[in-house]
This record gives C-alpha cells, sequence and structure tokens, in this order.
C-alpha cells in the first residue's frame, strides 16, 4: 500500500497525471484541501483553480514546496528525491491545468492512501 495520487479534467474524469509518493506535492494539496474543506481528503475530489495552479508552479520553480510530515504510506522519508524525480512532471501538470481551465473545463486533484 502508499499514496498514489491522480490529477485530470472532470469531464469526462480522467486522470492524465499519476504519482505515487510524491509527500511534497500531497503536503502541498492537503494545505490547500484543509483551507477549503473540514473533512478528510482520502479518495475525495480536489477541484483546482487557475490561482491554485499559478501558487503550486511558482513554489515548484523555488523548490519552496512544503515538507510532509508523513502519513503512513507517503513516502516522506525520500520527499526530497521524490520532489526532484517529479518536478518535470509537475510543472508539465500545471501548464497543462492552466490550459484546460482556460478552456473551461474543471481540474481536479484525488489521492488514495
Amino acid at each position: 500500500m502508499g499514496l498514489d495520487q491522480y490529477a485530470g479534467s472532470r469531464e469526462p474524469m480522467e486522470s492524465k497525471f499519476v504519482w505515487r509518493k510524491h509527500a511534497k506535492l500531497q503536503a502541498y494539496m492537503e494545505d490547500l484541501w484543509y483551507s477549503k474543506h473540514k473533512d478528510e481528503i482520502n479518495c475525495e475530489e480536489l477541484v483546482l483553480d487557475k490561482e491554485d495552479i499559478i501558487d503550486l508552479r511558482e513554489k515548484l520553480e523555488k523548490n519552496e514546496m512544503p515538507e510532509s510530515e508523513g502519513g503512513f504510506f507517503y513516502g516522506h522519508e525520500f520527499q526530497d528525491e521524490s520532489a526532484k524525480e517529479y518536478k518535470e512532471q509537475d510543472l508539465e501538470f500545471c501548464n497543462w491545468a492552466l490550459n484546460e481551465i482556460e478552456q473551461g473545463r474543471q481540474v481536479v486533484y484525488t489521492c488514495w492512501y
């Protein structure tokens, strides 16, 4: 078991991007989730807006992603390595997501652990 993460367009829901145990991305998305919701993020859809994606891209470019305090399945002990390995994909996701939003489609993030 472990942290599986997905992002895609809602209509139709298609997981365009997939990550595995990307603890820093999860920490970012959890912070965002809890600023909007009070319940648990696991298996829920987080709708991302343009400002969320721009903020994420800025943090990625500046290497300022939040540290994960961990979760039992998050792989937090390797979060710096995972962040480096996924950086290109993360930036590709941001560019794709901004285009999707510009086209009027919703972009969602979900995770399962």
